[in-house]
């Protein structure tokens, strides 16, 4: 187990809180926030134009908080990654703790993520949290970090990214490339950071649950059913999403490749990246023949061995390779399954 142990000088944190209609529950979180071991440097807040009290509360906490709190009214509507991105783009702390206005955060939260930071090759941190109702009832941990531990770039699968309440990131994260063009498959706020961080530097994790993540009606996303194991073998995909899903595998592949030429002390750990997630790219490319309603039988079962014998089936933590999972629904979905409504149409 990875021990992170306090540094001499904590970095400055900064909170970038995106706000929309969120009277319910956000004096909860504010209040979660004030109560921290380690007081931010500032909490940012950019309303997303709410019609609701929200902002009423967040004036009101401000006038006794325990640190500056700066809030900016969006004249119009940006949408909730937007928002987010904004509220980083205006923090001025080393490290920047993405903030929803429905969770609880522990009072330790800071401290102990912070403390991880002591090491300047970690670009981020991600921590475990649970689960609860909106009557107050805790569920499954999510995420669910079973040990503390350093990953490398390129160890965890940059495309699946966990909430992002559950992450600090240092600031130059955002000074990488251009956060206005982010391919669609990394679209969200979260999503952009977890994939930079991922290709272009280590990744710290602390199993300790520091969060409540509140499950509510209103949650623009929520938490997966734990309970659902194979979701892949689920999932109805054509030919045409899997040629989506490689142009814009493509697009991150070549943003990297671009941006190891600005940034040379990362430039080794991108290149890596760009070319692990370009062969992605075209295992994609390949398995959407599969999936193509003018493949016969004899060509979809090519197309399965071809994968195979690239290794596009072979188990990878980091996920450059497509997975077991990915095998299976290729076989029982996109062979069988094909064939029997080939069979069934016959009929």
């Amino acid at each position: 187990m990875h021990n992170f142990s306090h540094a001499d000088t904590m970095p400055l944190i900064s909170i970038a809180m995106a706000t929309y209609n969120g009277e319910r529950f956000i004096r909860e979180q504010l209040d979660s926030i004030a109560r921290q071991s380690l007081l931010p440097m500032e909490l940012v807040i950019t309303d997303d134009n709410s019609t609701d009290r929200t902002m009423d509360i967040v004036d009101e906490f401000s006038r006794s908080a325990p640190f500056p709190v700066r809030a900016v009214r969006n004249p119009t509507r940006l949408g909730y990654a937007e928002n987010f991105l904004k509220a980083a783009s205006l923090c001025a702390g080393d490290i920047i703790a993405f903030c929803d206005q429905d969770d609880i955060w522990f009072e330790n939260k800071l401290g102990l993520c912070s403390a991880c930071f002591s090491d300047n090759t970690i670009g981020l941190v991600l921590h475990s949290a649970h689960t609860f109702t909106q009557e107050g009832i805790r569920g499954h941990k999510l995420p669910n970090l079973p040990r503390n531990q350093v990953l490398d770039p390129c160890k965890r699968d940059p495309f699946r990214c966990p909430p992002g309440f559950a992450m600090l990131f240092r600031k130059d994260l955002l000074r990488l490339t251009d956060n206005t063009h982010r391919p669609w498959c990394v679209q969200a706020h979260d999503q952009w950071r977890w994939f930079l961080a991922t290709c272009t530097g280590q990744i710290a994790l602390v199993a300790e649950s520091l969060a409540l993540y509140r499950q509510h009606s209103a949650n623009t996303c929520g938490a997966p059913d734990p309970n659902q194991r194979f979701p892949t073998l689920n999932h109805d995909a054509t030919s045409e999403d899997y040629i989506s899903i490689a142009e814009s595998e493509l697009d991150c592949s070549r943003i990297l490749t671009a941006a190891a030429e600005k940034h040379p002390a990362r430039a080794e750990w991108m290149k890596q990246s760009a070319r692990k997630i370009a062969r992605r790219s075209r295992l994609h490319l390949i398995r959407s023949r599969i999936y193509a309603p003018q493949s016969s039988l004899p060509v979809r079962a090519a197309t399965v061995a071809s994968i195979a014998l690239l290794g596009g089936y072979i188990p990878d933590p980091a996920k450059m390779n497509l997975g077991i999972q990915a095998a299976l629904k290729d076989i029982f979905i996109g062979l069988l399954r094909s064939q029997r409504r080939k069979s069934q149409k016959a009929l």
